[in-house]
């Protein structure tokens, strides 16, 4: 028996990783569809029903699942602690999935009667996030001392719940309108508090934290970040706190010092995120290894987008054009920052984890492939490309309010992402199932990677 117990491939591999990672995609080919189908925004109303449905698929179902699905395999590298158990991960991607499938519902089906749905959905979606969350506390909050890269997930789930329990608040005065009267103060600057919570505190903080720890590990680079990286924490959490505490506080404090308030804290973010971006600069400068992999040149498209964000932001801030510019800002940030870092870091975790399945058990006793064995780089590259191309052309569009054809324009470029996506989908298949890996190391000696979803103790899935 393995240290788990129950996952046959130890502790190196989470068990439903995988299977998480698969479902996230699936989800954000989804949200994608939806805009491109002109269900949704840009066709259709932010506020619009198919409009949230897509927000939610992106944001939970997509980043919210992929960010979990990290994290089940990476933090007990970064305490070096196992987790409790690979039972909690399975239930939170079945009540996450299900959750949001009702929340989906219940958005297309407000005004009908049914729409009790969505508040469902959204409590069964965060009883699986407590629950996920809870698992990665166990070994972060018992490391000592704890990595900076511990620190930001702590931040991010601190963050992450939130999120969801003001998205709860929102699912009531929906699907309730008794209750709108008891909940108008919190919903009257709620919404953007809510989605810089989400965009901000929990997505940001959390993959600053992961990148601190992938960027070094694949491209040997020092994981200590210093005074710097502490000064990146402490700044980027403090101004969301601000930022959201600004946005909720509108019934309860005088608008001149909430509004001074947001201020300091959106000026706060955009310090925090432009030292982040000087860090990742000294991170590959001071780099070991030589040739850097794709998935680390196509993650310069992230981060480029999040430089640009906060350009954008800083300028919109500064010429109180904020709301006007939001569209394009969430874009840049959604799509091209944390979808665009996901995916790019997504090519090498699945080769890695396939690799890992198949081949780790026969290092020293036999020829094994290298992990960059497991993808085709050159098929992979254009599609980086092309993802990265529409975002911008996409935020670009979204930028120029009140054009003409800017809906379809939107649509357009969003609709070569979704191509991308798709491919790039086929691309992380390939490299699960070895499919670029030759001769001699393919044969009846090599181990078949798990499958994404794992066979219980009797032998049935």
């Amino acid at each position: 028996m393995n240290a788990t117990g129950d996952n046959p491939t130890g502790d190196r591999l989470s068990r439903w990783t995988p299977a998480m990672f698969a479902c996230a995609l699936v989800n954000l080919g989804l949200g994608l569809a939806l805009a491109v189908l002109g269900l949704a925004w840009p066709a259709a109303p932010a506020a619009a029903p198919a409009s949230l449905a897509m927000v939610h698929l992106l944001t939970i179902g997509w980043l919210t699942l992929l960010m979990f699905a990290a994290l089940f395999q990476f933090v007990p590298v970064i305490t070096s602690r196992a987790l409790p158990s690979q039972t909690p991960p399975l239930v939170a991607l079945i009540g996450i999935e299900a959750g949001l499938a009702l929340m989906v519902a219940g958005f297309l089906s407000l005004g009908d009667g049914t729409a009790l749905l969505l508040p469902a959905g959204g409590a069964l979606v965060i009883a699986a996030l407590a629950l996920g969350a809870g698992t990665l506390l166990v070994p972060l909050l018992a490391k000592r001392p704890m990595p900076l890269s511990a620190r930001f997930v702590v931040a991010g789930l601190g963050f992450l719940l939130l999120t969801v329990l003001l998205g709860l608040c929102f699912a009531l005065a929906l699907a309730v309108p008794a209750l709108g009267p008891a909940l108008a103060p919190l919903l009257a600057g709620g919404l953007a508090a809510h989605a810089l919570a989400g965009i901000g505190g929990w997505f940001t903080l959390t993959a600053i934290g992961v990148s601190y720890e992938l960027l070094p590990m694949f491209m040997l680079a020092p994981h200590d970040r210093g005074v710097l990286g502490a000064t990146v924490l402490w700044t980027g959490t403090a101004g969301f706190l601000a930022a959201v505490f600004a946005g909720l506080a509108g019934a309860f404090w005088p608008a001149v010092m909430l509004a001074a308030l947001a201020t300091a804290g959106r000026l706060a973010i955009c310090v925090a995120l432009a030292l982040y971006l000087f860090d990742v600069g000294r991170l590959y400068r001071s780099r070991m290894r030589r040739r850097i992999e794709l998935h680390n040149r196509a993650a310069i498209g992230a981060f480029g987008s999040l430089g640009l964000a906060v350009l954008l932001g800083l300028g919109a801030i500064l010429a109180q054009r904020l709301e006007a510019l939001a569209p394009s800002l969430v874009l840049l940030l959604l799509l091209g920052w944390l979808s665009g870092l996901g995916l790019t870091q997504l090519y090498k975790i699945v080769a890695f984890l396939s690799w890992l399945s198949r081949y780790g058990t026969r290092l020293g006793r036999g020829a094994v492939p290298r992990v960059q064995d497991l993808v085709h780089e050159p098929a992979a590259t254009w599609l980086f490309a092309l993802y990265f191309g529409a975002v911008g052309l996409a935020a670009l569009a979204a930028a120029l309010t009140g054009a003409p054809g800017r809906a379809e324009a939107i649509r357009g470029a969003l609709a070569v992402a979704l191509v991308a996506v798709l491919l790039l989908g086929r691309e992380y298949l390939r490299a699960w199932r070895a499919s670029y890996v030759r001769p001699p190391y393919v044969g009846p000696a090599a181990t078949p990677a798990a499958p994404l979803i794992p066979a219980g103790k009797d032998g049935t899935r």
